[in-house]
């Protein structure tokens, strides 16, 4: 199962329209096994996946640095090293970790080199604006319980005026310091 050659056969895409353009991408190989990543917001994204793909198909998705590398040089052009290619790129090479972390059964993070910490801060980001037709619970004004469900900090924007950013303050334990 592991030492047989893989080989990419495809790589599609997905927009999912919210506040933003969420641009998906996932990468299938022969063995019927494929990997999801996310781009970070541009527009034109799926336009160059398609236009980068052919560097992928055809190759073993076990060399994610060597194919990074390439993309980055087919989207390159006169020697760029910004631009909305690159956020194009990094959803491709989240796809090509999450293949290959499912390949061999271990998360993403274990390729990396192991756990770093026990847990981490997390930030919730809930936009809201004309484009958005639902209020579901994602998108209801922030909860006074937000502290009790292990959640410090977030973000709301809305139809009523600029954005509103807020911490929810407790002291952290072990620490007398109450900035979160």
């Amino acid at each position: 199962m592991y030492g047989r050659e893989m080989r990419i056969v495809a790589v599609k895409t997905a927009v999912v329209e919210a506040n933003y353009d969420y641009t998906y991408v996932r990468v299938f190989a022969d063995n019927g096994e494929y990997g999801t990543g996310e781009c970070f917001f541009s527009p034109g994204l799926t336009g160059i996946i398609r236009d980068l793909s052919p560097v992928l198909i055809g190759k073993d998705p076990r060399h994610i640095e060597r194919l990074t590398r390439e993309l980055r040089r087919a989207a390159s052009g006169a020697g760029a090293v910004a631009g909305y290619a690159h956020n194009a790129i990094s959803g491709m090479e989240a796809a090509l970790w999450d293949l290959i972390g499912k390949h061999f059964r271990v998360p993403v993070w274990q390729l990396f080199g192991g756990q770093f910490r026990d847990q981490i801060r997390i930030y919730a980001d809930c936009h809201a604006g004309e484009g958005l037709e639902s209020w579901g619970p994602a998108l209801l004004p922030p909860r006074a319980d937000l502290a009790s469900q292990g959640t410090s900090s977030s973000r709301h924007r809305g139809e009523i005026g600029p954005t509103v950013c807020r911490s929810i303050r407790r002291p952290r334990q072990g620490n007398s310091d109450s900035r979160v």
